[in-house]
């Protein structure tokens, strides 16, 4: 491989801190070809250390301060010639055999001893305040492997070693006792995530769990029997079965009194197989780690034996693994590679920012002016990314802002400065691509914005535009609305699964009147529950039935809904916002990017995605074109084809226009 090839302009940083670590993927082989690399992979504690003038901090996989834990080590990285550094790796102990044992790290760290430990450095992310997180590998690779090479760390700082062909030198680590293999893509950039541009394979089951409770003892003096043990899954704890061997006398003498300390809970789960004995449930904040054959059928585990607790993990984040096949692996790396290729240049928020230049750049038709001028500043994107991602969306948006009246947020210089909503056409000048529609509002005629084709929408990027809020009615017929929408607003205190209900709730609701529904993110922390109609009744009716709707949500859950705007009343519930029907209000449409640091966009979504673990955060302009290649159809896809309206019989019966 090439290493040169690869190299990409490096970015300064601002002070450093820790960041979230890059993540592998289980996958159930080694991957093959000339992309790939690959590790030794170590059984210990994943560590990021940060240098900065000299001192050195030393964070879990979490972001806890373990620098004491480590003493000895981080006193040997001061060696290291460097003003400021983020270094990757693992900490361990090796056993007899040379191989890393997680049990005797246990064991050194329990004796408050770090003097025999390793520390094995895979990755560089800061060099000497450049930010090396958008280099290759490779290139980060071979700049460790000469910082390293600066000092004497009496085998205690070890470069982690790669081979660039696969072999087949996995079976031969597996007969040494070895964790396992990491594979790496050499051209993959440290997003800082999940990748599987970073493959695991390992040689035994093993994984985390839950401690949920536990079993007592029979025998005098044994801490307990068994550890009763569970995983997430969509955001609820699942059991998987009871763990009873693998202690010594003093690990049984430290869990139980870790489990004392712990408050009793109520059974955990909403299920829990009958054939479950009697145990004591505790609040379920530790996490073990566990080695098996296999999982039954009825999804226990076989032949567990308890390797030892992770303080380095959080409880929340621990769910079942299940390998990828490594050709639908290896294949989403690819894309990730060529994604990331194609992705701006993220700069940090702090780092200085290019001003924008006075040239101009044209675009499906569009003069766009200062290109290079910065709006998201937390992901360096331009205004110009800004534009070339609305001439790529263009043809999925256009139906829904298209031959409407509509509303926009501009945004004349970044994100996090002034914001405004701009609802008409300046008096004088006017901007190209866009029209004015007129619209009967009250006892006078206002003149609003209408665009029709992706010239126009261009066109209001170029303006400063950022979000484009329709209303809910074509142009061409303002009083006659034709969709409804509920726009699920939490309050900071509310739990997502509220969200989550409340989406599911005004679907079923909607189903009970014969409407089919949409749902889609907000591109904020809401979503949005849409409801094509066909434009027969007006503004009053509309209003008066989602009202109706949103009224008797809150009435029937008072606790998790409300249909009142106020904030200070909203206490931790869902505000099931029903005022977007209504003559000149709007709401996002979809496939917009929000003007907020993330930039995220709107997304439809099919209703099977509708879990707690949806995350709408991942959904934003640099990812949103990864997730539309990856789906096989269109969640949206029948929304102009539905012809449906509400029973003139059900407006009667609410009392509300049917004229």
């Amino acid at each position: 491989m090439d290493d040169q090839g690869y190299r990409r302009k490096s970015k300064p940083v601002a002070k450093l801190a820790f960041r979230d670590l890059e993540l592998a993927t289980l996958a159930d082989a080694v991957p093959a070809g000339p992309g790939w690399v690959h590790e030794v992979k170590f059984d210990g504690y994943r560590t990021l250390t940060v240098i900065d003038d000299g001192a050195v901090t030393m964070y879990s996989r979490s972001g806890l301060d373990w620098t004491t834990k480590y003493a000895e080590i981080a006193r040997r990285l001061k060696a290291l010639k460097v003003r400021n550094a983020i270094l990757d790796g693992e900490i361990v102990a090796l056993n007899a055999h040379g191989a890393s044992s997680f049990s005797k790290l246990k064991a050194e760290l329990g004796a408050g001893r770090s003097e025999d430990l390793q520390y094995y450095l895979f990755d560089l992310l800061v060099l000497d305040d450049e930010d090396l997180t958008r280099q290759p590998l490779v290139e980060r690779k071979r700049r460790l492997e000469t910082l390293l090479a600066t000092a004497e760390f009496e085998n205690h700082i070890i470069y982690s070693e790669h081979f660039a062909e696969k072999a087949n030198f996995l079976p031969h680590l597996c007969s040494l006792d070895m964790e396992g293999i990491v594979s790496k893509r050499g051209d993959s950039i440290y997003t800082g995530r999940r990748s599987k541009a970073w493959l695991k394979v390992k040689c035994h089951k093993r994984q985390e769990f839950v401690i949920v409770g536990f079993t007592e003892s029979d025998h005098a003096g044994r801490g307990f029997r068994s550890l009763l043990l569970g995983y997430y899954e969509d955001g609820e704890l699942q059991f998987a079965g009871k763990v009873g061997t693998g202690f010594n006398q003093d690990t049984l003498f430290d869990i139980r009194k870790k489990l004392d300390k712990l408050k009793a809970v109520p059974k955990p789960f909403k299920k829990l197989p009958p054939d479950v004995g009697p145990g004591t449930w505790v609040q379920p904040s530790m996490v073990c780690e566990v080695e098996f054959t296999e999982w039954t059928p009825e999804g226990r585990l076989r032949h567990p034996s308890f390797q030892g607790l992770r303080e380095d993990k959080a409880a929340t984040t621990i769910g079942r693994d299940k390998a990828l096949p490594v050709e639908i692996a290896a294949k989403a790396a690819q894309a990730e590679v060529e994604v990331a290729a194609e992705k701006p240049k993220r700069r940090h928020p702090a780092a200085p920012l290019k001003p924008g230049k006075a040239g101009r750049v044209d675009v499906g038709g569009v003069s766009i002016s200062h290109p290079d001028r910065i709006v998201f500043p937390d992901l360096g994107v331009t205004k110009l990314e800004l534009v070339r991602y609305y001439e790529q969306i263009a043809e999925r948006i256009l139906p829904h802002v298209a031959n409407r009246p509509l509303s926009l947020l501009r945004v004349p210089d970044n994100v996090d400065g002034q914001q405004f909503f701009q609802r008409h056409l300046p008096e004088h000048g006017g901007v190209p691509n866009v029209s004015d529609v007129k619209i009967p509002i009250k006892n006078r005629t206002e003149d609003y914005m209408k665009i029709e084709d992706a010239r126009g929408l261009l066109s209001l990027v170029q303006w400063g535009g950022i979000e484009f809020h329709p209303w809910g009615c074509q142009a061409d017929t303002p009083l006659l609305p034709d969709r409804m929408i509920f726009d699920l607003d939490p309050d900071p205190e509310a739990p997502w699964s509220s969200v989550i209900e409340g989406a599911a709730e005004v679907r079923d609701r909607m189903n009970e009147f014969g409407l089919i529904s949409f749902l889609k993110t907000t591109g904020g922390k809401g979503l949005h529950v849409v409801v094509p109609i066909v434009p027969k009744f007006g503004w009053p009716a509309i209003k008066g039935f989602t009202k109706a709707v949103a009224e008797s949500m809150a009435h029937d859950s008072p606790d998790r809904f409300i249909a009142n705007m106020s904030k200070a009343k909203r206490k931790g519930r869902i505000f099931i916002d029903y005022l977007r029907n209504d003559l000149t209000s709007t709401a996002a449409a979809a496939f917009t990017v929000r003007a907020r640091s993330g930039a995220g966009v709107s997304t439809p979504l099919n209703w099977s995605e509708l879990k707690v673990s949806l995350k709408p955060s991942a959904f934003n302009l640099q990812t949103i074109f990864r997730r539309l290649k990856a789906q096989t159809s269109d969640p949206w896809a029948d929304y102009f084809a539905v012809r449906q309206t509400l029973r003139p019989e059900i407006l009667q019966a609410l009392k509300l226009p049917i004229e």
